[in-house]
């Protein structure tokens, strides 16, 4: 019973008001500055999170994207591409093998 009545003492304000409790005070007002504080870092916790969350998002995205265009540009390069590419300016492929050509002969 003691217990309620310290409790409701506390929340109607009369152990604020009494001398004896005056003492305790620097002390709840540290536990009240430590929650607000533990308040304040779970939001900021929370913040994060969700930046983390959205970045990594973000990375997949842009994994994929660099995925697709790489493979994109592997197909621009396979030779007959290429060949397909040249032979509307009227250029073939040669059939003779390239030489080396000596500057001392």
């Amino acid at each position: 019973m003691k217990k309620n009545k310290s409790i409701l003492s506390v929340l109607k304000g009369d152990f604020f008001s009494k001398k004896e409790n005056r003492i305790h005070l620097p002390f709840l007002f540290l536990i009240i500055l430590l929650l607000l504080l533990n308040i304040r870092l779970s939001f900021n916790a929370e913040s994060l999170l969700k930046k983390s969350i959205k970045l990594e998002i973000d990375v997949s995205d842009l994994r994929l994207t660099y995925i697709t265009t790489k493979s994109d540009l592997m197909r621009v390069y396979k030779r007959s591409s290429v060949e397909v590419l040249v032979y509307k300016d009227k250029l073939i492929s040669s059939n003779i093998p390239p030489y080396i050509i000596n500057a001392n002969e």
